[in-house]
């Protein structure tokens, strides 16, 4: 089976370390410090100040907080997003405003510009699946009124704007590296500022809180080991998925998204520093990065190959040369894509539904998020026609080109639909 998502990353060198760390407690002594060799890495990788928690909601909640914003600022964040991006808005008293697409799925210029109001304090600029924004035109518009800028690159680890690293334009940044992300220690992420006052506040928030419980730890290093025992018996009269889904229910490895989450509450992991052991596996995950994106890129360049000629609904089609993404997921849209993905499953693919809605997962509260789908409506669209191809490490080169061939047949056999 050919999976687009499920611990995408996890090499045997990753297997074998988080088992380690999970069994033997004497492993862990190699783990110490390693928080601190991650922020000085990643410090040295941007050229800028970095502060690791335990999640990139955290980190962005971080940023938000060191900014002692009022009551009731407007933050300016795009649709075609998860929820954890407008959580860390609400958690500091402020109100998200959320700016429509285009078809690139990045935010749009023109929508933000209509929807800034003297209350508007923060633009978040989110570089979608590794596409850079349209950084020159977003960034324009903030200067002209006064926002402070956040990027958010929880997809975009490696992705490039006029060959400078995404994450070193605005005023600050965040990453991410959970389970799906660019590199993954199934639970992480990291801030990052320009400006020496603030990042010293953020230390000093990141200073007043405690490591995540060893107890929620082990619950992560439990995921890529289960992963790796499921992934190759998933389609085995289904005894892989069974065994995820037992897992999930006894909570042997955490959610990505907790239910409270889905009102904009707080999850019970959030607001620690992140862990020496999480840590590293990020710098093991790191080393990696390179080679994993110049995969990604390989295989993009397959699809686009493949299908370009064939197919327009491409959300990459037609973006400039100075717009270098990583390509965390390559996606396609069509008119049909729970069809499109049954086809795939049954030809041992599970492609990528990123995202389903204009706030994903699916059940969010959208009154409790402030979010109004008719304010989105670009988002909302192309929601409906989202579907993800992998470029992930474990998918090949090979792989790639049947997956692509597949689709061109399956998408010119029914182009009436």
């Amino acid at each position: 089976m050919i999976f687009t998502s499920l611990s995408p990353n996890t090499e045997r060198d990753d297997i074998s370390l988080a088992a380690k760390l999970r069994f033997f407690p004497s492993a862990r002594k190699i783990a110490s410090g390693a928080r601190s060799r991650l922020e000085s890495t990643f410090a040295s990788y941007l050229g800028q100040p970095v502060y690791a928690f335990e999640s990139g909601r955290t980190s962005l909640y971080a940023i938000l907080a060191s900014l002692d914003l009022p009551q009731g600022a407007e933050i300016l964040l795009q649709a075609y997003t998860c929820v954890a991006v407008p959580e860390p808005v609400l958690w500091v008293g402020a109100r998200p405003v959320y700016i429509d697409i285009g078809e690139d799925l990045t935010m749009d210029p023109a929508d933000l510009e209509k929807k800034i109001t003297p209350q508007s304090k923060v633009l978040i600029i989110q570089h979608t699946f590794g596409m850079p924004a349209k950084l020159d035109e977003l960034i324009a518009i903030a200067r002209r009124h006064n926002l402070f800028i956040i990027e958010d690159c929880a997809h975009a680890l490696g992705a490039e704007y006029k060959n400078k690293k995404v994450g070193t334009f605005g005023d600050a940044s965040f990453f991410s590296f959970g389970r799906d992300k660019v590199i993954s220690s199934v639970f992480g992420g990291v801030a990052s500022l320009k400006n020496p006052l603030l990042a010293e506040k953020i230390k000093k928030l990141q200073d007043s809180y405690s490591e995540s419980p060893l107890s929620w730890v082990k619950k992560q290093l439990n995921h890529p080991i289960i992963f790796a025992i499921a992934k190759p018996m998933y389609d085995f009269a289904d005894l892989g998925k069974y065994l995820i889904e037992i897992c999930k229910r006894l909570g042997i490895f955490s959610k990505a998204v907790q239910k409270t989450e889905l009102s904009g509450g707080k999850p019970t992991f959030a607001f620690h520093k992140m862990p020496d052991i999480l840590a590293h596996l990020a710098l093991q995950q790191f080393a990696k990065l390179e080679r994993f994106n110049d995969h990604r890129a390989k295989l993009a360049a397959i699809y686009d190959e493949v299908l370009f000629s064939t197919w327009a609904g491409i959300a990459s089609r037609g973006v400039e040369k100075e717009r270098k993404s990583i390509h965390l997921r390559y996606t396609l849209f069509v008119p049909l894509p729970k069809q499109l993905m049954q086809y795939m499953k049954e030809r041992d693919v599970l492609l990528g539904d990123w995202y389903t809605t204009g706030i994903a997962p699916n059940n969010v509260a959208y009154e409790k998020i402030g979010y109004d789908p008719k304010s989105c409506l670009r988002s909302e669209a192309l929601a409906l026609r989202t579907v993800n191809l992998p470029t992930n490490i474990q998918t090949s080169e090979n792989d790639a080109r049947i997956i692509a061939k597949e689709i061109k047949e399956y998408l010119n056999g029914n182009q009436n639909d």
